[in-house]
């Protein structure tokens, strides 16, 4: 289209020059030619509707075109995913775990007597000793035997009211759980049993001075016992976890 517009200045100009009433043709200055030209390009101009400046000519697929390529260039770039890494990285370790305690995770509070990380008003438990036994039963109502490879380990607890009067201890309603682990291998859970004298599901009024003998069942490999050379406890209750004094 471009060259169609420069051909028909040229036939203008052409045209203006052998205009005459057969006279002969009066030579022109280059600088008169020039100025014909242009004011022959200027009338084409205006009748031209894709004319828009000049001798510029852009038809409207080339503008929407432009346009669209401008407003990709122009289009700022995203940088929230850039922000929140950023954040993420910036986060204090504080924060992190305030993040899992929330997500249920118990939270750790330390070692703690057996006394205090029960928190039974007027008693007090102890640990005594362990044994280790391959079945184990209560008078004639209740028998448990150990999975093939596998012997119970009974930790055992005194429970005594020190007070002066009867308390009430109910641990069942506390709903605490134990977690034992041997020579500081993998933790195993109490199992919870029945058993009168389970302290997982202790739930009994002792009289004053009274003292009652409770256990705490794990089921563990035969080789975790065949050396024990540590005994970790750690108790989970009320969305706090305790690790358990053994002395």
């Amino acid at each position: 289209m471009r060259k169609i517009i420069k051909k028909g200045f040229v036939l203008a100009a052409a045209a203006v020059l052998l205009t005459g009433c057969g006279e002969s043709i009066t030579p022109l200055t280059e600088s008169e030619e020039a100025t014909i030209i242009q004011y022959s390009a200027g009338t084409l101009a205006k009748h031209n509707s894709f004319q828009q400046e000049g001798l510029t000519a852009m038809y409207p697929e080339e503008d929407e075109a432009e346009q669209e390529e401008t407003e990709e260039m122009e289009e700022p770039e995203k940088e929230e995913p850039k922000k929140e890494a950023k954040e993420e990285k910036n986060q204090k370790p504080e924060d992190k775990k305030g993040e899992k305690d929330q997500a249920g995770q118990a939270e750790s509070v330390g070692q703690s007597t057996f006394t205090e990380a029960l928190a039974v008003p007027g008693i007090e438990f102890s640990y005594k000793d362990y044994s280790i036994a391959s079945s184990y039963s209560q008078g004639d109502y209740f028998s448990l035997e150990a999975s093939a490879g596998k012997v119970f380990l009974l930790l055992n607890i005194n429970i005594t009211n020190t007070g002066d009067a009867a308390a009430e201890c109910n641990l069942l309603s506390k709903k605490p759980k134990f977690v034992l682990k041997l020579n500081e291998g993998a933790g195993v859970s109490n199992q919870i049993t029945i058993l009168t004298n389970d302290v997982s599901t202790y739930a009994r009024t002792l009289e004053a001075g009274q003292t009652e003998a409770g256990i705490l069942l794990f089921e563990v490999p035969e080789t975790a016992v065949e050396n024990i050379s540590s005994i970790q406890l750690t108790l989970e209750m009320d969305g706090k976890t305790t690790e358990i004094k053994m002395n």
